[in-house]
């Protein structure tokens, strides 16, 4: 028999864990709006105060996915790539940047994300200044990605059910174990990922819970110099889950792969205007070689997730012919054009 939501509470306030059932079962309640925004928040403190388990976030996601708007789109081969923002580095969008040299590379993408949250720009905020309608609901991103092989689908519209923890998390104004579980809830179903994390404690139980999952291939990042992205600036912890299996970090240098080390500060960007030009100054060959590097690098390893490609080495050499053929710019130029003509705009 399923418990109540006070005994859930109680459980956890004696830093005592729920098991998968229980976790999934609480994360309902809470879905279907039966719980009070002060249980929320009280169960968000408590969550953060005991630590979550894997099997308690395994249990969220699980429940957090069959509460979302299903995007009904061929999910072979394609791939996501997202951080969890959070690390308050300043750098420009690099990962929004590094999906149209994915797609230009061959390999269908499907991005799920978000506005500013703790960045001036978030990738929703830099695809709109770019000329992109990225408000799109469920027929409309169907049709984006089955025209272009890409789509941005916007967290909002396709978990409703979360706007009745939207107030705990604003009254609270900290990070909860929601920050961490926003790149695992793609609304596709996407099986192949990259993701940047803020820290390599949670990048290391991201890849756990994507082993838990119906994932295939994963890699789970986060730079040494708190980058969630692979960095140009420093090494970075690499997870990986291939065939269903996770292994430990592995630590990975930029020059393995014949990049140059960098200042952070050649990483940076600004607000959404800054942002923008930066991306299209990339794909037009104007930028620093830092910023043209550190996007080719990150779709590199979005390449190597997504199954198109056997090594990282080779995945590095088709994002760099994405880039160095202007098939990245066509791209995004397509994927502006495409996402208001489904719009109505």
């Amino acid at each position: 028999m399923s418990q109540s939501f006070t005994e859930y509470l109680e459980i956890i306030s004696k830093s005592e864990n729920l098991d998968e059932e229980q976790a999934s079962h609480a994360m309902r309640l809470i879905l279907e709006g039966k719980v009070s925004s002060e249980e929320v928040a009280a169960f968000l403190m408590g969550m953060r105060s005991k630590g979550e388990t894997t099997q308690e976030l395994t249990g969220f996601v699980k429940e957090m996915r069959k509460a979302a708007i299903q995007v009904e789109v061929d999910t072979k081969g394609a791939v996501d790539l997202c951080g969890t923002g959070g690390d308050k580095s300043g750098t420009f969008n690099i990962s929004t940047a590094a999906m149209f040299v994915v797609a230009g590379a061959g390999v269908p993408v499907l991005k799920h994300g978000n506005r500013s949250v703790s960045s001036k720009s978030g990738s929703f905020d830099v695809l709109e200044e770019l000329g992109a309608v990225a408000n799109l609901d469920k027929k409309q991103s169907e049709a984006l990605f089955n025209e272009t092989g890409m789509v941005f689908m916007f967290a909002p519209n396709f978990h409703p059910a979360l706007k009745y923890v939207m107030p705990a998390r604003r009254a609270l104004k900290i990070r909860t174990f929601f920050n961490m579980l926003g790149p695992l809830l793609n609304p596709a179903g996407v099986k192949n990922q990259l993701i940047g994390v803020f820290s390599k404690e949670a990048a290391g139980t991201m890849i756990q819970i994507l082993g838990n999952l119906e994932t295939e291939s994963a890699f789970t990042v986060s730079a040494h110099d708190g980058l969630d992205e692979v960095s140009l600036s420093s090494q970075s912890a690499i997870f990986e889950l291939q065939s269903h299996l996770s292994r430990g970090a592995i630590t990975f240098d930029p020059k393995s792969l014949g990049y140059e080390w960098v200042d952070p500060e050649e990483l940076l960007g600004g607000d959404t205007k800054t942002n923008a030009a930066i991306i299209r100054s990339i794909f037009d060959g104007s930028s620093t070689e830092a910023q043209r590097n550190v996007v080719e690098m990150n779709a590199a390893f979005a390449i190597r997730a997504s199954g198109a490609a056997d090594s990282l080495e080779d995945a590095k050499i088709m994002a760099a012919k994405s880039l160095d053929s202007s098939e990245a710019k066509r791209k995004l130029d397509l994927f502006v054009e495409e996402s208001r003509k489904v719009s109505g705009n």
